[in-house]
């Protein structure tokens, strides 16, 4: 008593009883890391000061003691976060939300009662020392126990089962790992032929031999490209009705380089840098070029700003797990980046533009296109924005291309790309003049035949004006003249390579020259006509007069295209080039016009090559741990870092450290083989786990979350999984790969693989989106809900109802006998055998059905192939 005494005259608050050391790590703690320690915690120490420990706040900064135990109001800190005065409280106005009266209390609390603190207590560590930023060094594979172990996989994770006590679930069942693998490898069941084909397959390596076969089948870089194209945001253009603003339209190409890319098992670094610089590293292989729509998938209309901000968000927190968007206004919270990094990371992409490159015998850009990037505006100088705000540029300082200083493991070296002639005058690619020419001649069969059409039917109604046949016959003259320019163009085009006679390629471009003259002649002529034909048609003096005067404006025009025509062609004059390429217009500047038009440069940055090249470097820490950590989710159900795109302090440490780096490790020392890491993920021990929970009662106390892998975490299907298995099972699945979307109108028909739906922000398939499809903005990891409109969507939807009739059908096709049919919907169905009394309950529920009036055998069966649809194990990978 006389301590506590004692000790109460110096501290007023101890021996209150008010607060305890449980009551600063749950409360007083956990508010001052999230809004005080970014600048006062071991990332900074602004004004000298630390609040990470309560020795710290003691002990204070260049003001004094932050804290004085027993007397909060002798506590400048406790000053400091209840000043009303908005230059003195604390945190600063725009850094953090200020501390509420109810927090204000809590925290005067615990310093009038002697501000307790756990012994011991830690400060902060150094945020250089997190483990994301240190270098990946491959471990050791853990030595010990090895009934269980079938790689180095479960080496690792049987270290931390006897760690912790924790004993592995049994294999799963044959057929249960055989629907494991075709859903998780192709993203479809195996059909009754498969699974009888494997499962009298009595070699040693069956299973191996499985692995391998789904690897190489080509519906492998089907179902992988989907889960890419969720971390990519792979999205089809969006607008306002038939006008773009997000996006591009023909981005499917981006989605096709990916299936093919991912069957190639072409190495993951080198796929990030084709999306990141295919342009500049392949400027004329159009393949390659495909794989830019990553970039050109960032476009938007009106907001340069919008644009190249998620550039930066999502390259970075999709190939390098962080969060460089944090840092767009302030340094960053938790991670040390300051906000110029922001800026330096935008550098890089300043200059980039989006453009469509023609194919081969298509110039109608609506029609098709390659959506790719190009460097455009090569002197565009980057800006830090004060506190992000794009009306507050700091001009006095241009922002140079960059990376934090914590990843800065080499000398950037950036060196401007000269590109060849064909990557910029796109006229003189061999495939431009002929496709120029096909669009002219179908664009004058179109004109003749609308020409033919009204004719014969004025034919039948002779009373009708001809006007409709005056503006038609314009069209067929205007469409001749334009086919004899692009004629005309594409033969001077061809004349202006190398080799040819100088005399002959002067003569080929003053006839090319005459020949636009003689279109804007025939266009002038057609506008003459237009207009008086208005004239005619004018009533009232108002309109009369408006008429009048348009004419007149039109008679002018023609008059000196008349004049131009009659002239002789100088030398210096030349034509207008048949483009093999179109820029993506920009309205930057006025919301109704399109900006000035950009031209291609001969030369490229060379910006986004050293970015790329950076990345992929492996020295780099955080690359290949994401990349592997992706890889893992998809397959196990689980990612080893649950924060998939935060590797930073504020995410999640991994479950399993040693392994993730040995992931990464594969990864990059297989040449960034994805398909390595999918052969040794799938063939561990630890993938062909059962799921089941039986006789784990010791696991589950002692690991409820299975956070260490004693079992296989089932999961839910993705919803195009869902949709295309419905389909194959019916034997309904078009196998057709690649192409353009299939469009919303179409989809309820189509029998396409899910992937190549039509997605972008504003259209999105019903049936999928109910099953939590990926949204466009951002998805690097699906949401697994439970609604009822996924019972509904399996219940009642169009796609099932037509389904369930055909798979029934084609099951009662393999087997003569009830049992035989029941027993092969359970396996090929649910992928696994039905029980004696699942038997029973089927056999009774199939008499039931039969009795209902107008029911068939066919009818019976296909109802008991919906329930099984509806059963949980038809949506669950287990």
């Amino acid at each position: 008593m006389l301590l506590i005494l004692t000790l109460g005259a110096f501290f007023p608050g101890i021996g209150k009883g008010a607060s305890n050391p449980t009551d600063y790590l749950s409360g007083v703690k956990p508010l001052l890391r999230e809004r005080c320690f970014s600048c006062h915690g071991a990332l900074k120490q602004e004004g000298g000061l630390r609040l990470d420990t309560v020795a710290l706040m003691i002990q204070g900064g260049d003001s004094g003691a932050t804290i004085v135990p027993g007397d909060a109001r002798e506590s400048y800190l406790l000053a400091r976060l209840a000043a009303n005065d908005l230059d003195e409280r604390m945190p600063p106005e725009h850094e953090g939300e200020p501390f509420t009266a109810k927090q204000l209390a809590m925290v005067r609390t615990w310093i009038d009662s002697g501000a307790p603190a756990p012994e011991g207590e830690e400060p902060e560590a150094d945020p250089e020392d997190h483990w994301s930023f240190q270098p990946v060094v491959r471990p050791d594979v853990p030595l010990g126990e090895v009934a269980w172990r079938r790689n180095p996989i479960d080496a690792f994770l049987s270290h931390r089962h006897q760690e912790l006590g924790l004993v592995p679930q049994p294999e799963a069942p044959r057929l249960l790992q055989v629907r494991r693998l075709y859903l998780d490898l192709v993203g479809l069941p195996p059909s009754a032929e498969e699974i009888e084909r494997v499962v009298n397959d009595r070699s040693a390596m069956w299973y191996e031999h499985l692995v391998d076969r789904l690897l190489e089948d080509p519906r492998h870089g089907e179902r992988w490209a989907r889960h890419w194209m969720d971390v990519w945001r792979y999205s089809d253009w969006w607008g306002y009705r038939d006008i773009l603003r997000n996006s591009q339209k023909h981005l499917w190409h981006w989605r096709d380089w990916i299936v093919e890319s991912l069957n190639r098992d072409l190495p993951y670094d080198e796929m990030i840098r084709q999306m990141l610089a295919a342009d500049e590293l392949y400027p004329e292989d159009a393949d390659k070029l495909r794989a830019t729509g990553f970039l050109a998938r960032n476009f938007y209309i009106f907001n340069r700003n919008i644009w190249l901000e998620q550039t930066v968000e999502h390259v970075s927190k999709g190939f390098l797990g962080l969060t460089m968007n944090c840092v767009k206004c302030h340094d960053h919270k938790y991670d040390p980046f300051e906000q110029a990094d922001f800026y330096r990371m935008r550098a890089f992409f300043e200059p980039y533009h989006v453009r469509l490159d023609m194919v081969p015998g298509e110039a109608d850009y609506e029609r098709d296109g390659v959506p790719r990037v190009f460097d455009a505006q090569l002197e565009m100088p980057t800006y830090l924005f004060v506190r992000g705000q794009e009306t507050r540029p700091d001009t006095s300082t241009p922002i140079e291309p960059g990376v934090p200083d914590i990843l800065a493991f080499d000398e950037l070296e950036i060196e401007p790309v000269a590109l060849p002639t064909r990557a910029w005058k796109t006229e003189l690619r061999p495939w431009t003049a002929a496709a120029h020419v096909t669009l002219a001649e179908r664009d004058l069969a179109a004109a003749e035949r609308s020409l033919r059409n009204l004719v014969n039917k004025q034919k039948k109604d002779s009373h009708k004006p001809d006007a409709k046949i005056e503006r038609a016959t314009w069209k067929v003259k205007e469409a001749e003249a334009r086919l004899a320019s692009v004629r005309l163009r594409a033969a001077a085009s061809k004349a202006a390579r190398p080799g040819v006679d100088a005399m002959a390629m002067i003569a080929t471009r003053a006839e090319a020259v005459r020949g636009e003259r003689a279109l804007e002649l025939v266009k002038r002529q057609a506008a003459v006509a237009a207009k008086q034909l208005s004239l005619d048609q004018a009533k009232g003096d108002e309109r009369n007069a408006k008429a009048k005067k348009e004419l007149a404006s039109a008679t002018k025009a023609l008059r000196d295209a008349e004049e131009t025509a009659s002239k002789p062609v100088l030398l210096e004059e030349t034509f207008t080039p048949l483009e093999g390429a179109k820029w993506a217009t920009t309205r930057f500047l006025h919301t109704g016009r399109d900006d000035p038009p950009i031209t291609f440069p001969a030369h490229s940055s060379g910006r986004r090559t050293a970015l790329a090249r950076w990345i992929t470097d492996r020295r780099h820490p955080l690359t290949a741990r994401v990349a592997a950590n992706q890889l893992w989710m998809r397959h196990m159900g689980e990612p080893l870092v649950a924060d998939v795109f935060d590797f930073g302090r504020k995410g999640s440490q991994p479950t399993h450290p040693k392994l993730l780096d040995w992931l990464a490790s594969e990864l990059m020392e297989h040449g960034w083989s994805m398909r390595h890491l999918h052969r040794l993920i799938v063939t561990s021990a630890a993938y062909r786990m059962s799921s089941s929970l039986a006789g784990a009662e010791s696991n589950l106390a002692a690991d409820p979350d299975n956070h260490y892998w004693w079992r296989r975490t089932p999961g839910r299907l993705e919803s195009q999984v869902i949709r295309d298995s419905v389909l194959a099972l019916a034997g309904t699945l078009d196998p057709t790969m690649g192409g353009p979307s299939v469009p919303p109108k179409s989809q309820e028909n189509s029998k396409r693989r899910s992937l190549y739906f039509f997605h972008s922000d504003d259209k999105r398939n019903l049936f999928l989106t109910s099953f939590d499809e990926a949204l466009p903005a951002e998805c690097y990891r699906r949401e697994q809900s439970i609604v009822p409109q996924q019972a509904l969507a399996l219940s009642n939807s169009k796609l099932v109802l037509d389904a369930v009739g055909q798979i029934a059908t084609r099951l009662s096709e393999q087997t003569t006998d009830e049992d035989g049919f029941l027993r092969q919907a359970f396996v090929v169905i649910l992928g696994f055998e039905p029980t004696e009394r699942e038997i029973a309950a089927s056999r009774e529920v199939l008499r039931t059905w039969r009795r209902l009036p107008d029911t068939s055998e066919e009818r019976a069966r296909a109802n008991l192939v919906w329930a099984l649809i509806n059963h949980n194990d038809f949506v669950t990978i287990r």
